[in-house]
């Protein structure tokens, strides 16, 4: 912006004050050179059009000559008594509109000319109208319809509206929200600026049209014939990637296998929505909608009869939560909101929607299920998914029989009760929401044929929708009903512009995914007991073949968490704390592995003492046992050094002997930072005991105490007793020949240790997921006192381990190892999350996502030793084993599903073309020309 402020602003003002400049002369007319003064006085001056693009002055017989085609546009008339252009009509300048007869006038009718008001997109004007009157004309309105306008009123019209206004309306009402209110006091203000309070007021007029043509123009874009009694589904847009027998299914996809039956079934969701309600209040009863239940709302005279004929089903008590939806919440107004369904591609079904009276009463939801599902009953499958499914599904089919089986006679939209099997879910975000022991049996994330479905498609749609919320409340029964069916098409309708683009990104992400979540569980799998794999995927077959029955699901267990029970104890997890304290075994092997494991042992226990003098407390017999201990140490560190001067170092010597440089590096033969940054290492943080042992000296400084000055010789007598490992020296010594075994062997020491850490890690991460869980099921200041304190702990030793860890990353690179490795890869802190153990940590996006690397490798269970250790893992790991390959289950089905519905989208719009050209053929057999070009258009 400041580009055009510094070079265009000026220039861009000066053009527009430009366009206000006054006419050259006044004398005649620039363009047909008749001199102003032959004219009547009112009308000698220069006229010119606002909205002509090639802005031209002329005369008054000038202007009207070129706008009697387009009588709306904006006029200006040049005033030199005011001094500017002053704003007019063609009304104003004395014409008269002809209708009919090419404009010409209609020597029949001798009547005066009828002031009219049209509202147009420049504003609201008068102007004078002429109907043609010859034997055989149209009517009026039709007359009015012929020259593109919209009459108000269908008898002797005294308003009328172009279809251009009500089109620019249509469009930034579904794109925009905007309502007639708003659109009338902005169409007022174009035509005055300054008192458009003086402007006639055409709200109602408008409004009744917009809900006329509304309607038309559904029956029109559905191709249904003028007169013909709309019947169930006719103003329906269809979603083309859903399953509709004898349209755009696979021939005999009845025989297709049960194991693949998914991918012919109906993903629906229901839900309801309490803010598109209607307010109590007077309003025509006999105003009832155009649609007349050929739309999205159910039939609206058999869902009355339902009411009043069918047995109201008793109250069923939940065994979940009370949710608002079966009637615990408060709702006022005539209609306190609505139910419907979508199918997984966010499309309205056809008849879905029912008027709620109070809450979601099983009693409507039943005849919304049914009413939208009459052209599915054919279908092998059902996937539903509902918020409350758990309650709502366990007598479905029990009331349905009793409520219909009365009333199925006096209905016309619903023929059909009996359901096809039906797979009942619960959305991914309402979830959570459900008591533990009902989640897992109704997860999409465990459901089979579920796919990737989130269950949540009507929350998307009632978004858009709630904008209009304010408006409708306010609206009769049957203007609500028409105004959201009219939503509801226009949101189907994108989709279907959107659908094939929709699908082939949702394909390419579930390829993806299933490749990936295939690759982790098989990596996984690779370090599991094979008889024990075997038994867990036995589980999961019979699993998957009871929670599809509602029946079973008190017997049901949950595969996909550990026990309750399973979390340890805070006993458990300190004598676990213990146990990772103690030193492990060392190998044996040849001199240079026996040198290089000397050195990494005896830092080992220089580590371990170092700690041990930090926590001494000054007693007599704790010095002697660390006296002892570390005389000890100092003659394991002499026979380390001989040992390290006989073989390392010879080895360095060599190494350096063979080097032609004039200058040695500063601290060769050892590292130094230049060097590492080759190898893209930075020297290691300090270690957590370092740390310490550098605060103890600084803080010892000026403390001449006998035990500050103990440790502080215990200290140094620690210092420089390791000898250099390979992994020290210079890259020029250590990639020399004479290095290679040593390096190699350190590497591979290092490596183990790497292996080690990262196994600390995972048991850490997971012991203290569990120690969380047993801090949530326990209370009282004494547990939290104890959990807390664990917790710390566990904490601790996880800072530590993946400190080690980076440590040992970094020697390894020093040693040659390449930065991308596929084992030690980098250790960042969010990689230090523990996979998911219960339902109620999964979050909505989880499905996209894989476990951390760290998590690729279960091998650290196997080395555990017996006990509530390794059988607290165990759990984890069957239940991380069902969650995965649930998952890569689901991932797979998308694709499969997917594919299908590639396959529907595309028979689909061929079935559409047909259809349309068939329709345009006899509407043109038919003498209908119009229709069948606007038929050969739907199809372009």
């Amino acid at each position: 912006m400041s580009y055009f402020q510094k070079h265009h602003e000026a220039r861009a003002q000066r053009s527009l004050d430009q366009r206000e400049r006054p006419p050259a002369n006044l004398k005649q007319c620039p363009k047909c050179t008749v001199p102003l003064l032959r004219l009547p006085p009112q009308w000698r001056t220069l006229y010119r059009c606002g909205d002509c693009h090639q802005v031209k002055d002329c005369c008054r017989d000038c202007i009207l000559k070129t706008h009697e085609e387009r009588p709306f546009d904006r006029i200006y008339a040049w005033s030199d008594e005011s001094g500017f252009w002053q704003k007019k009509t063609v009304a104003d300048l004395g014409h008269v509109w002809y209708l009919g007869h090419g404009g010409d006038i209609c020597d029949t009718n001798r009547s005066n000319p009828r002031p009219m008001v049209f509202v147009h997109e420049h504003g609201i004007m008068d102007l004078p109208v002429k109907f043609c009157q010859c034997i055989g004309a149209l009517m009026e309105p039709e007359q009015l319809l012929e020259h593109g306008c919209w009459p108000a009123t269908w008898r002797e019209p005294h308003t009328a509206i172009t279809l251009n206004v009500m089109r620019s309306y249509h469009g930034l009402e579904l794109q925009g929200q905007l309502n007639v209110h708003d659109f009338l006091a902005y169409l007022r203000r174009a035509t005055d600026g300054t008192e458009p309070q003086h402007v006639k007021d055409r709200y109602r007029e408008f409004n009744n049209s917009m809900c006329e043509f509304r309607h038309v123009r559904a029956r029109h874009r559905h191709g249904v014939l003028p007169g013909r009694t709309l019947k169930r589904g006719d103003l329906v847009v269809l979603c083309p990637a859903c399953p509709h027998p004898s349209v755009n299914m696979r021939p005999r996809w009845q025989e297709r296998d049960r194991e693949y039956r998914y991918t012919d079934a109906l993903h629906y969701g229901i839900d309801g929505n309490f803010h598109l309600g209607s307010k109590a209040k007077a309003t025509d009863e006999k105003d009832t909608a155009l649609s007349k239940g050929a739309a999205y709302f159910v039939n609206t005279k058999d869902f009355k009869t339902y009411l009043k004929h069918a047995p109201k089903p008793p109250q069923e008590t939940s065994e979940c939560n009370q949710f608002d939806a079966i009637g615990s919440g408060k709702y006022k107004g005539k209609v306190s909101g609505v139910v419907g369904l979508t199918c997984r591609h966010m499309f309205m079904l056809g008849g879905c929607i029912v008027d709620l009276v109070t809450a979601e009463g099983y009693r409507y939801v039943d005849f919304a299920l049914l009413s939208a599902l009459q052209d599915y009953m054919y279908l092998r499958l059902l996937m539903g998914t509902y918020d409350i499914h758990c309650q709502y599904v366990k007598n479905l089919r029990k009331r349905l029989r009793e409520q219909f089986g009365v009333v199925l006679d006096k209905l016309d939209s619903i023929t059909e009760t009996e359901l096809p099997e039906l797979v009942a879910g619960v959305g991914k975000y309402h979830l959570c929401m459900h008591k533990e022991e009902c989640r897992f049996k109704h997860s999409l994330h465990y459901l089979p044929g579920a796919g990737m479905t989130d269950g949540e498609t009507l929350e998307r749609v009632w978004a858009v929708t709630n904008a209009i919320a304010r408006r409708t409340k306010e609206m009769s029964a049957g203007h609500r009903h028409d105004v959201l069916n009219d939503h509801y098409s226009d949101l189907n309708v994108r989709r279907v512009h959107n659908m094939v683009s929709t699908l082939v990104e949702k394909l390419d992400t579930a390829l993806d995914m299933a490749s990936l979540t295939a690759e982790y569980l098989a990596g996984v799998e690779k370090e599991l007991d094979k008889a024990e794999l075997a038994a867990w995927r036995k589980q999961e077959r019979e699993w998957k073949q009871k929670v599809v029955d509602i029946k079973e699901h008190k017997t049901l267990d949950n595969p996909y968490e550990p026990p309750r029970d399973a979390p340890l104890s805070s006993q458990m997890i300190l004598q676990q704390l213990q146990d990772a304290s103690k030193a492990r075994g060392q190998p044996e092997g040849s001199q240079e592995l026996s040198v290089v494991q000397s050195i990494l042992s005896l830092r080992a226990e220089r580590c371990g003492i170092r700690s041990a003098v930090l926590a001494y407390g000054g007693d007599e017999k704790a010095r002697s046992k660390l006296a002892s201990q570390l005389e000890s140490f100092r003659e394991r560190a002499v026979a380390c050094r001989e040992l390290h001067e006989t073989r390392l170092e010879a080895a360095v010597k060599q190494a350096v002997v063979g080097l032609e440089v004039e200058v040695y590096p500063p601290g060769f033969p050892g590292r130094n930072d230049d060097d590492d940054r080759a190898f893209g290492v930075t020297r290691a943080p300090l270690t957590p005991t370092e740390t310490t042992v550098l605060a103890f000296r600084k803080k010892s400084a000026s403390n001449s105490s006998k035990k500050a000055q103990d440790i502080l010789e215990m200290l140094d007598s620690l210092d420089h007793t390791s000898p250099p490992l390979p992994s020290d020296y210079h890259s020029a010594v250590r990639f020399h020949p004479a290095m290679t075994e040593f390096v190699k062997i350190e590497r591979a020491l290092h490596e183990g240790q790497a292996n080690e850490a990262l196994d600390e890690l995972r048991l850490h991460i997971t012991t203290h997921l569990s120690l969380q869980h047993r801090k949530q099921q326990e209370s009282g200041v004494k547990n939290n006192t104890v959990n807390d304190r664990r917790l710390q702990e566990k904490r601790e030793v996880i800072n530590a381990t993946k400190g080690r860890y980076r440590e040992l990353r970094g020697i390894l690179l020093v040693l040659g190892m390449e930065e991308n490795h596929k084992t030690y890869k980098v250790l960042d802190d969010d990689d230090c999350k523990a996979f998911t153990l219960y339902e109620g940590e999964k979050k909505l996006g989880d499905s996209y996502k894989l476990p951390t690397w760290i998590w690729g490798d279960f091998s650290f269970a196997r080395k555990l030793p017996p006990g509530d250790i390794k059988n607290f893992v165990k759990g984890a790991m069957r239940s991380h084993w069902f969650r995965h390959s649930a998952l890569k289950t689901r991932w797979e089905e998308e694709v499969n599903t997917r594919l299908e519905e590639m396959f529907r989208t595309w028979t689909f719009f061929g079935w559409q073309e047909e259809l349309w050209l068939a329709r345009a053929r006899a509407w043109e057999a038919d003498e209908s020309p119009g229709a069948a070009v606007l038929a050969r258009r739907y199809v372009h």
